[in-house]
C-alpha cells in the first residue's frame, strides 16, 4: 500500500507546559509517515528547548523559529508551514490540543482511493486535563458524510456545530484553490479558512472510529474572548468575508447557517461594542430589525400587565 506523507503544521507560542503532550500524541500515531512542522512564534519561555528536545530524539520534527521581527500570529505560522510542507496531505494542530492514536491512519485509508478534493473529518471531544474524562457527543448530527458543502452548511444551519481544525485531514492541493489563512484576521481565522476548504471540497468522509480533543481553556472561537473591540470588529470581518463567499456560490439560497451565526454574533457584541453594530448596519440588517420588534414587544407587554395590574386593584 502506498503511504502518502502527511505534513502536521502547528504553531506555537509560549505553550512550554502543554506542547509535550501534543507532540507526544504524533509520536505514538499507528500511522508512522508523517512530518511535524513547528513554528514558534518568538516565545518567551522554554517552548524552544521542549521542542528542540523531542526534535533530537526523532527527525520527524522541524522547527522554525520567528524572529521579533517577523509578522505575529498563528496563521502567518501556519503559512509558513504550508510553504515548506512536503506531505501529500495536511493536518493543522494547535500546541495544545491532542489527536488520537490512529486518527492519521484511519483518515488516510478512507482518503487514499478517493478525489484529491475529499476531506475528511471524525469525532471530537473538549478537555481540560490529558487524563481526565471526555465526552466525544456521540449524537453530533454532523458525524455523517456529506456529499457536497452545501449539506453540511444546512445541517449545521438547523442543529449548529462546527468541526475544530484539527478534525480535518486534507489534500495539500486543495491549498491551491482555497488559498492560505487570512493574516489579516485576529479572530474566526480557523473558521474563515476552512470554510473556504469546505467550499472548494468535492465531498466530506466521516471517519467514524477516530477522534480528537479540544482544550477547553485555550483553543477555539469563544465570544468571551472578544475583549477588545478590535477583536470584535476581526470577528465580524471574518463572517462577511464567509457570507460573501457562500453567496457568491450559492447565490440563489437563503442561509440559516449565516442566520444564526450572525444572531450569535450580534447579542454576543451590542452591548460591549455597540459601535461595531453600528459600523456594520447592514451586515446586521435583520438581527437589529428582530432586536427591534422583540424589544417593542416587551415595552408593549409591560404597559398591558401594568394596566391588569390597575384594573384588578379597582
Amino acid at each position: 500500500m502506498n503511504k502518502p506523507l502527511v505534513s502536521i503544521i502547528i504553531p506555537t507560542y509560549n505553550r512550554a507546559n502543554l506542547i509535550g503532550e501534543t507532540l507526544d500524541c504524533l509520536i505514538r500515531q499507528t500511522y508512522s509517515n508523517w512530518e511535524c512542522i513547528i513554528i514558534d512564534d518568538n516565545s518567551s519561555d522554554k517552548t524552544e528547548e521542549i521542542i528542540k528536545f523531542y526534535q533530537e530524539n526523532d527527525n520527524r520534527f522541524k522547527l522554525i523559529l520567528k524572529s521579533k521581527d517577523d509578522k505575529k500570529g498563528a496563521s502567518v505560522s501556519r503559512n509558513i508551514g504550508l510553504k515548506i510542507a512536503k506531505g501529500d496531505y495536511i493536518q493543522f494542530l494547535d500546541s495544545d490540543d491532542i489527536l488520537a492514536v490512529n486518527k492519521l491512519e484511519v483518515q488516510i485509508q478512507l482518503l487514499s482511493n478517493e478525489a484529491k478534493f475529499v476531506i475528511s473529518t471524525c469525532k471530537w471531544g473538549r478537555f481540560d486535563q490529558i487524563n481526565e474524562p471526555f465526552n466525544l457527543n456521540e449524537n453530533n448530527p454532523d458525524y455523517r458524510n456529506f456529499d457536497t458543502a452545501k449539506e453540511y452548511f444546512d445541517l449545521i444551519g438547523l442543529h449548529g456545530g462546527f468541526f475544530p481544525s484539527h478534525s480535518f485531514l486534507i489534500n495539500k492541493e486543495l491549498i491551491i484553490p482555497s488559498g492560505y489563512w487570512n493574516e489579516s484576521l485576529t479572530m474566526n481565522d480557523d473558521g474563515e479558512f476552512f470554510f473556504r476548504i469546505l467550499l472548494n471540497c468535492s465531498k466530506i468522509i466521516f471517519a467514524s472510529n477516530t477522534y480528537v480533543l479540544y482544550r477547553n481553556n485555550i483553543s477555539g472561537e469563544n465570544l468571551s474572548l472578544l475583549k477588545t473591540q478590535e477583536k470584535a470588529n476581526s470577528l465580524v470581518n471574518s463572517w462577511k468575508i464567509i457570507e460573501s463567499l457562500y453567496y457568491t456560490k450559492y447565490s440563489d439560497s437563503d442561509s440559516a447557517f449565516l442566520d444564526k451565526k450572525k444572531q450569535s454574533i450580534y447579542f454576543g457584541i451590542k452591548r460591549e461594542f455597540p459601535k461595531v453594530i453600528t459600523e456594520n448596519k447592514m451586515f446586521f440588517k435583520r438581527q437589529i430589525k428582530n432586536d427591534t420588534v422583540f424589544l417593542k414587544l416587551v415595552k408593549l407587554k409591560k404597559k398591558v400587565i401594568h394596566k391588569l395590574k390597575i384594573i384588578f386593584k379597582q
